[in-house]
């Protein structure tokens, strides 16, 4: 993330983007994140902060809109699921860097040197302000396109399922509704690292292991509710109209 001449970041920027900006001040301020400029004289420029508050927003309504006709048989509780997923760090993260962004960002010397899950934050919140850019400066549909192209990938539900941040959440959702009952965690230590069992009722458990107790535990919740939707509920079903 090593920082860029500030008159090349929006030509940068817009070369990874593949976006034409009229305003390439907009762009400019979304990729020059507050310790940048905390460090450095900087031409006025709109407030970093301010373009990621508003960037979530319109993320949230575009991935909401789009998870409300996907799914036409999802109730509140899964179609919030799903969005906690999707507009999540992890994939936020992931997208800023396959577009590039870490390349054309300016951040200052104090958080460069910071480690790889504050550097993921940080991605992932200029990825909220770049939205934000190509929404003020493009409107709607461009911002509502550029979202979605970038998450094609991620609306399936089993994809979903699996890279859902807190799984042992969702699994004590799952069990309090069908069976009224807590899952059991029982975990030992072993040759392949930490062994975690989670039982529920006869038929309804698992065993998985993991390098740490929180991986094991986490990778155990996720085989389990993959095998509870396999064989007690119905997956979630997209509409045939596929629109977007």
């Amino acid at each position: 993330m090593a920082p860029k001449n500030t008159p090349s970041i929006a030509i940068n920027a817009k070369k990874a983007l593949k976006i034409r900006f009229n305003k390439n001040a907009l762009l400019e301020a979304a990729l020059t994140h507050p310790s940048y400029r905390n460090e450095n004289r900087c031409p006025k420029l709109d407030n970093f902060d301010r373009m990621e508050f508003f960037g979530d927003a319109v993320l949230n309504y575009i991935i909401c809109r789009k998870l409300y006709t996907l799914f036409p048989d999802a109730d509140e509780g899964q179609l919030s699921r799903l969005r906690s997923t999707l507009v999540s760090r992890r994939i936020l993260s992931r997208i800023a860097k396959d577009l590039g962004l870490a390349n054309v960002m300016l951040l200052g010397k104090s958080l460069r040197r910071q480690s790889a899950s504050v550097k993921s934050k940080v991605l992932a919140d200029t990825f909220e302000a770049v939205i934000a850019a190509v929404y003020l400066d493009q409107g709607l549909a461009r911002v509502q396109k550029f979202i979605l192209d970038h998450f094609t990938g991620y609306f399936d539900a089993k994809r979903l399922l699996r890279l859902d941040p807190n799984p042992k959440s969702l699994l004590q959702e799952i069990c309090q509704k069908h069976w009224q009952k807590l899952p059991q965690y029982a975990r030992s230590q072993g040759t392949r690292g930490i062994k975690t069992e989670i039982r529920v009722r006869p038929g309804v458990n698992i065993l998985a292991w993991g390098r740490t107790r929180r991986a094991s535990e986490e990778k155990a919740a996720r085989l389990l509710i993959r095998k509870i939707r396999q064989r007690f509920s119905r997956p979630l079903k997209k509409s045939s109209s596929g629109k977007k």
